[in-house]
This record gives C-alpha cells, sequence and structure tokens, in this order.
C-alpha cells in the first residue's frame, strides 16, 4: 500500500457492531520516523530496469530493540487507565522493549478515550512524528463496565500497531486467501458509517512486500479483524480474536530479538559471524569500528541470495554503499576505503519473503 511509505497512518480496530475509521492519513516527515533503526531505512536492488540495476529505499517503522518507551495518558479514568497499562505491558514478554507509563515529562505513545466510537493507533515510530500535545493512540468504546475479553482484544490490537505491526488481513501474504464478497462488505460497512474508500483503505488494500515484514497469513492473530460469513463467498468465517497468537509472538521477537541490543559487533578480521534469515522481510544488523582510514572488504557467504547495505561512518541513518551479487554466488560483497569511525552493515533477503542462511564477515585490505 503506498500511502505507508510517506504518510503517518492511524490504523483502528472495530467494534463488533462496527464503527467508522478515520481513514485519511496526513502528511509528515518520514525521515524522522524511520531514524530510530538502521534497518528501518535501507537499500533493495530493482532489477526489473533495463540498464544497471538501481536501488530504491525501503522504510519501516520500528522501534530501536532494548528501548524504553513511555507512554502517557491524556485523559480517562483511572480505573481504565490501569486495565489498559496491564494489558499493554504483556507485549514485554514477546518483544524486547519496554512501556514505562509515565505522569509527567515527554512520552513517545501518549493515549487518550476522547474520540468516542473510535480506537486507533499510529504505527511504530509514526508516533514520533505526532505533535506532543496530541495523542498517537485513542480507545473510544471503553468503560469501568467493558468486559474484560473486550478490554484485552482491543488494548493488544492497538499497541500492536504501536509496536510496529500492520492489520492481519492487509499482510501481503493474505492475498487471495480472505474470500471476500466485496458487494456485501461495502453494504455493510456503509451501514455502519464506512465510505468505499475506508472499506479498500482498512480491508482490502494489501500492504507491498518489499515495505513490510511480514510471515505467512495468520486468521488467529491479534491483528486481525474478525471476518463474518455473511461477508464472504462460501462458508469462511473468522472470529473475534482476543490473544496473541503462537506466530504474533514468535513474529516480534524476530524483530524485537533478545539482549539490549539487536544488533551483533564483528570483528575486523575476526571469525565470520553464522546467521540465518528465518523470517520474511527480517533484517540482520552488524557493527563494526574502522580503526583508522583504510578499504575494507565486507562479504556475506552461503546459500542466500542476500543483500548488504553499508551505513556510516557514525550515522546509522546514513547509506553509504549497498551490494546484491558481486560476491560468490548469490552473496554480497562491498569493497569501500572507509575513514576511521563506526559503521553498520544490514542483510536482508533479496526476495521479499525469502529465508536462509548466511555467514558474514569484514576484513582490512593489506596495504
Amino acid at each position: 500500500m503506498a500511502r505507508t511509505r510517506r504518510t503517518r497512518l492511524k490504523l483502528c480496530t472495530i467494534q463488533p457492531e462496527g464503527g467508522r475509521v478515520d481513514a485519511s492519513p496526513r502528511r509528515s516527515g518520514d525521515d524522522v520516523a524511520t531514524s530510530e533503526r538502521v534497518d528501518n531505512v535501507r537499500l533493495r536492488p530493482l532489477r526489473n530496469s533495463p540498464q544497471r540495476p538501481r536501488a530504491a529505499v525501503e522504510r519501516f517503522k520500528l522501534w530501536q530493540t532494548g528501548r524504553t518507551l513511555r507512554v502517557a495518558f491524556l485523559d480517562g479514568q483511572a480505573s481504565v487507565q490501569s486495565k489498559v497499562e496491564a494489558i499493554a505491558k504483556e507485549w514485554e514478554a514477546v518483544a524486547n522493549l519496554r512501556l514505562q507509563f509515565v505522569t509527567s515529562g515527554p512520552s513517545e505513545i501518549r493515549i487518550s478515550f476522547a474520540e468516542e466510537g473510535f480506537s486507533w493507533s499510529t504505527v511504530g515510530t509514526d508516533a514520533l512524528t505526532v505533535p506532543r500535545s496530541q495523542p498517537t493512540m485513542n480507545y473510544g468504546w471503553l468503560e469501568p463496565t467493558t468486559a474484560l475479553k473486550e478490554y484485552q482484544r482491543v488494548v493488544r490490537h492497538e499497541f500492536g500497531h504501536a509496536l510496529g505491526m500492520i492489520h492481519e488481513h492487509q499482510n501481503p501474504a493474505a492475498r487471495g486467501k480472505i474470500p471476500w464478497d466485496k458487494p456485501k462488505v461495502y453494504a455493510y460497512y456503509a451501514e455502519q458509517g464506512w465510505t468505499k474508500d475506508d472499506v479498500d483503505f482498512n480491508l482490502f488494500q494489501l500492504y507491498d512486500e518489499n515495505a513490510t515484514n511480514f510471515t505467512d497469513f495468520d486468521p488467529t492473530s491479534i491483528m486481525q479483524y474478525a471476518v463474518p460469513e455473511q461477508l464472504t463467498i462460501g462458508d469462511y468465517s473468522i472470529g473475534w480474536n482476543t490473544e496473541l497468537s503462537e506466530f504474533d509472538g514468535s513474529f516480534m521477537r524476530s524483530q524485537y530479538p533478545g539482549g539490549s541490543s539487536g544488533t551483533v559487533e564483528l570483528d575486523v578480521g575476526g571469525a565470520r559471524y553464522e546467521s540465518d534469515l528465518s523470517v520474511g522481510g527480517e533484517v540482520d544488523t552488524y557493527h563494526f569500528e574502522a580503526a583508522t582510514t583504510a578499504t575494507y572488504i565486507m562479504t556475506t557467504r552461503g546459500p542466500t541470495d542476500t543483500v548488504l547495505t553499508l551505513h556510516g561512518p557514525d550515522d546509522p541513518g546514513a547509506i553509504f554503499a549497498w551490494n546484491d551479487d558481486r560476491g560468490r554466488g548469490l552473496n554480497a560483497r562491498i569493497v569501500r576505503k572507509l575513514p576511521a569511525g563506526s559503521y553498520w552493515l544490514s542483510v536482508h533477503h533479496a526476495r521479499p519473503g525469502g529465508t536462509g542462511s548466511y555467514t558474514i564477515g569484514v576484513t582490512r585490505r593489506r596495504s
């Protein structure tokens, strides 16, 4: 979905009886939202060009692994706030992030209950583009008497968005998996106040697989809307999911791996590091120090078609060089004269959704 690359999205959940979503994304700067992690901005080859392969920038909205995200309530009743906080912190068990609820000072995630009938969240680091006085998340129908299952459903869902997850039915792997009866879907949601564009934007449009980290379609995901049988062809349906699925957990662990950092340190001239791309869209990130100005050789090896991007010096958001197939076989190789400083390498599969093992190493060319 092209709009995800240059807009700040508010993605919503819906009430079981329906409810309209604000599907009007607002303009913002991508640089703010994607500079959080080195692998949020990287290059991929455009292979269909009749000329020499070029590169395109892929943009993601993931937080830095191991980060503490400050969360503040802008309004709402204390009893509702406490329930939201308890459920939100469940995400700490599957993602290497900490949610710190604060009562004053700056915050990355700001929760309001003021917009009645609408529950939504910005996606990942898009929250950084929202003015500090405005909410990045809203719960429009939670009350002290709301059932616990509904709290779990909507809070788990919206904090999934806040950590960078998209709607599961818009996962690129969901193509052709839900047999929508589109005329009935449009008619059903029109009764809830949705326009045709709202339905297309929130149900039918799939994300660009080159700009999304994703796994196989998971109808049990907390990020999946319910799909009533009357809106599909045949007897297909999906119920209201209230729990994080097994794949929700494993996927977010891969995006926010354990330890204080998701970045692996490489020793120049040291042993090669063995790794694998185990999830479609996964990016592995490495760091090394160039102690002196010299020519450095960075390579991947193995059976996997890897793309290698070099970032720096001293700035993980700056792209210095990239390569696809100049190494052995389908591997990548970058040879550059580098000034002394800190550098980062990111590795991803050349094919969207591709997986496989590889090794990576950095050496310095002898003068």
